[in-house]
């Protein structure tokens, strides 16, 4: 046995999930013990093993600071991945702004206070009658409006506590994600698969809770090598990313870029378990 591998999940649903196990039956064929361990559990579960992959951590939005001190402790103990440098870049969505310094095709963001004046603000000096809004720390598509000018103090006040806490991001709407969210999954910075999330009918986002339709794609490769380019804008090279987005003119638009616990959908592509199990080993 060549050690033990922790793959950290969270109390409300604390086994590895049906796309997980794919990777975590890799790992094992490589001679890793993999064992799941809910993040907001106790501590002991992450002593003494080889590495703690973050992988379906979900909620931890609702607890950051929580989540930022558990992995702490965690990287403080062991090889976490991915690495707590790369877990405060994403912790919060200021980080879009960053890669527009860098280069990369973002949509117009703003990170404002969850107040209807700052928000209306923003679409005012923007010329925008509608926006997407989301937490400023949130994951899941948890929070997430469409707000519009004429509605927008009804739907401000219906955001969530998290939203309140944490700040908005309001961004620009971009109409190509009618046609679908492109995923991009890349493992050590090498494209790996992708799929595309088509929101259903009447509704603009594409998280699981909202029943898009999913499909595997094969992107043109000026689209995933834009997305490797938003890879290396990044403080570090992670061992697993997803960089999601819509393509306008045959170019990249990065949405969000997810380094923490995003869905992998490597039921899409079976081998990329074994990719992502051979990334991982190689930095073991």
């Amino acid at each position: 046995m060549a050690g033990t591998i922790v793959l950290a999940t969270a109390l409300d649903q604390p086994g590895i999930t049906e796309s997980d196990r794919l990777y975590a039956d890799a790992l094992e064929r490589r001679g890793w013990r993999v064992v799941a361990a809910p993040w907001n559990g106790p501590c002991e579960a992450f002593a003494g093993v080889d590495a703690v992959v973050l992988r379906s951590t979900w909620g931890y939005y609702r607890a950051p600071k929580a989540f930022r001190d558990r992995t702490e402790l965690m990287a403080a103990a062991t090889r976490l991945f991915n690495p707590i440098g790369l877990v405060r870049w994403n912790l919060r969505k200021d980080y879009v702004g960053k890669l527009a310094v860098a280069g990369i095709r973002v949509p117009q963001t703003h990170i404002v206070a969850c107040a209807a004046a700052a928000i209306d603000k923003v679409l005012a000096d923007a010329g925008w009658d509608q926006a997407v809004v989301k937490p400023a720390s949130g994951a899941s598509g948890y929070s997430v409006e469409l707000v519009k000018r004429a509605t927008l103090a009804r739907q401000v006040a219906g955001l969530s506590d998290e939203a309140r806490a944490s700040g908005v991001v309001v961004q620009e709407f971009l109409p190509e994600i009618a046609d679908g969210e492109l995923s991009l999954v890349y493992f050590d910075g090498a494209f790996s698969h992708a799929i595309r999330k088509r929101p259903p009918p009447g509704e603009f986002r594409s998280n699981s809770c909202y029943g898009p339709t999913r499909n595997a794609e094969t992107p043109a490769r000026e689209v995933t090598e834009k997305g490797a380019a938003c890879l290396r804008a990044l403080p570090e090279t992670p061992l697993y990313a997803r960089v999601d987005g819509v393509v306008r003119d045959g170019g990249l638009i990065v949405i969000e870029v997810e380094v923490l616990e995003p869905a992998l959908f490597l039921e899409f592509d079976p081998p990329s378990a074994e990719r992502f199990a051979e990334a991982t080993v190689r930095r073991l």
